[in-house]
């Protein structure tokens, strides 16, 4: 069973962070160990970070969604990476299945 955190303190800490991240300096010198986890894992994540600008942006309001709906930490930014992959794969593999079989032409 997944602990309750309170959204309305785990949303504007996630907020400020992200954006000390967006700007590259930090407004302050604690951090709770989430967000420790957090940065850790969004600097694994730089080169995926560096090839879609439009990443970090997705990301966050995916975030704010989640914490919109249920009282748990925010994702790491890999586990949001791998749902999109996993959805792109899904989708792929819709249209695969949706194809119709080309018909080859008989031979004479």
């Amino acid at each position: 069973m997944q602990a309750q955190y309170d959204s309305e303190v785990i949303l504007p800490r996630f907020r400020r962070l992200m954006q000390d991240v967006t700007r590259g300096r930090w407004q302050r010198n604690s951090f709770e160990s989430w967000e420790i986890e957090l940065l850790l894992d969004i600097e694994a994540c730089g080169p995926i970070i560096a090839a879609r600008r439009d990443l970090l942006p997705r990301y966050q309001k995916a975030v704010e969604r989640q914490l919109g709906k249920r009282g748990q930490l925010p994702m790491k930014l890999s586990e949001y990476v791998e749902s999109l992959r996993a959805r792109q794969l899904s989708r792929l593999g819709t249209r695969v299945e949706n194809r119709r079989p080309v018909m080859e032409p008989a031979l004479s």
